[in-house]
């Protein structure tokens, strides 16, 4: 029986008269039928709790806990009072849980970062194992989704961050833009008590889900981009300037990232995890609000330069590819190199120092003297001539010893370079291939072009498959799928390029003339 058409239905129903508030709607409901949390970071008055109260509504018969924390809350609020009866008559100390958060299938806790503790710890292993420590027994916490609100990230210096972790999908909240919409919600009457939803999910219903869920395939591109995703983030945080702004995903969290895009995959009817799902990673990493940017940019990069990519060996290809002209090279071309650095001539008898910039002179030592030299200073003289080789002063006395290269001077202490110039030619001869070994490589030819084929035909094929769905994901906004499109654009190109680069190899080696030049490089 297709799900999709009914969550479609619970959605609609879910928004009715909730303005703006689509995303949050549906990322709520995702998370619940994931089982796992979902944080509302954002300023009081703008409907997260509204959202809450209504996600209630998606269960048949949900039991639902709401509580606005503050820091003089106890346990006893949160997990029920302590059995008096037990402890007084069987020294007990067990809680009284019913219509508490053990009992509840709908949590939602406001300003959850001002609870003490002793809340947070237990809310630890609730969130993540769902289970409570009640006196001598652990029970099971029927809870199916978690919503906690507030309007700050949670602080640095509070050892908060195993509660943060716990919750996987994050999304920032802000009031009404539109003035339509705002105009509608100052003045229509809304009763977020009342329950206007007809399509429910029973408890049957959502154990089953959750089986199916974990059935639904993973395909390889999947598993790339996210390991693409994870190795941005790590780039990232080695940068200096990103020192005080590391970014961190546990491995628990990539987990259960991974359980949200099949929970997708599986309420749109699918049977594996496409790229389109991937998007929903934005609102699952970021840890501060001035992250998220950075986290959508991470998210976009890696679908639209990685996504069909992890099966198409880009990268093997052309490594062949040098080392099939490294062989048509050593096979077709012989190359000689008769240059040599020698000193350069300054009116025939005389070597030229480089100077340093501004020097207004030239300075010439006579080709004899510099032949002389030794490791040990004699005295010579240094010739004088302006820019156009005319003397201006005929010498001065130097102590001059060789330098420590083979066209390099001590003027005094002091180390000078020739001028040196390239004397002879690099050559190059190059022979038409045996007809044999010109046979071979056209095979080869034609076998990387095959393959080139097979990519594009692997890409298109994949991309077709997903097209029918790309923007009609419940959980996704459609324009994302652009990015898809523009990766496939992308990855065809590149092919593309590589199979013009192999049809010049092959015209090269067939067009090649016995000859010999002299190659300027």
């Amino acid at each position: 029986m297709a799900i999709k058409p009914r969550i479609e239905t619970l959605l609609a129903q879910l928004n009715e008269r909730v303005l703006e508030k689509e995303e949050l709607v549906r990322l709520a409901l995702l998370s619940s039928i994931a089982g796992e949390s979902i944080f509302l970071l954002g300023p009081p008055g703008v409907a997260k709790s509204l959202v809450a109260r209504k996600l209630k509504f998606a269960y048949k018969n949900a039991k639902v806990f709401e509580y606005l924390m503050s820091r003089f809350s106890t346990p006893d609020e949160i997990f029920g009072p302590v059995s008096i009866s037990k402890l007084k008559d069987k020294d007990e100390y067990e809680r009284l849980t019913t219509n508490y958060l053990p009992d509840a299938e709908v949590v939602f806790l406001d300003e959850i970062w001002k609870a003490g503790p002793s809340i947070q710890n237990t809310l630890l292993t609730v969130i993540n194992e769902k289970k409570f420590r009640n006196g001598k027994s652990e029970i099971n916490v029927p809870m199916k989704a978690l919503i906690s609100t507030s309007n700050e990230s949670p602080a640095h210096d509070l050892g908060l961050e195993a509660l943060w972790d716990r919750f996987l999908v994050r999304l920032r909240v802000d009031g009404i833009a539109n003035k339509d919409n705002f105009d509608a919600m100052i003045s229509e009457k809304l009763n977020p008590y009342e329950d206007t939803v007809s399509e429910k999910i029973t408890n049957e219903e959502y154990k089953e889900w959750s089986k199916g869920i974990d059935e639904i395939e993973i395909p390889a591109n999947i598993f790339y981009v996210i390991d693409i995703i994870r190795k941005i983030i790590q780039v990232d945080n080695d940068k200096e300037e990103n020192a005080g702004n590391q970014m961190y995903v546990s491995d628990r969290r990539w987990r259960k990232i991974a359980r949200l895009l099949r929970t997708s995959a599986f309420l749109n009817d699918r049977k594996e995890v496409d790229l389109i799902d991937c998007f929903l990673i934005k609102d699952c990493i970021w840890d501060e609000d001035r992250q998220r940017d950075a986290v959508w940019g991470y998210v976009c990069r890696a679908i639209s330069e990685y996504g069909y990519m992890a099966s198409v060996d880009i990268k093997g290809i052309q490594g062949e590819l040098r080392e099939f002209k490294t062989e048509i090279d050593g096979e077709t071309k012989i190359v000689t190199d008769e240059r040599l650095t020698v000193p350069a001539n300054a009116q025939s008898e005389y070597y030229e120092l480089v100077m340093r910039p501004g020097n207004p002179t030239v300075n010439l030592i006579r080709q004899s003297d510099f032949k002389k030299l030794t490791n040990t200073d004699a005295t010579m003289y240094l010739h004088y001539w302006n820019k156009n080789y005319q003397k201006t002063e005929p010498y001065d006395r130097f102590g001059i010893r060789k330098g420590p290269s083979e066209f390099s001077v001590f003027v005094d202490d002091v180390e000078f370079q020739l001028k040196t110039e390239i004397k002879g030619a690099k050559r190059q001869i190059t022979k038409m291939p045996q007809p044999g070994i010109a046979k071979d490589w056209d095979e080869k030819i034609a076998g990387f072009l095959e393959r080139t084929a097979d990519m594009k035909k692997h890409i298109e094929l994949c991309h077709s498959k997903d097209r029918e769905h790309l923007r009609s994901n419940l959980f996704v906004d459609p324009s994302f799928a652009n990015f898809v499109d523009n990766h496939v654009t992308a990855a065809i190109k590149e092919i593309e390029k590589i199979e013009i680069e192999i049809r010049e190899i092959q015209n090269g080696y067939k067009t090649i003339k016995e000859e010999e030049v002299v190659i300027n490089d």
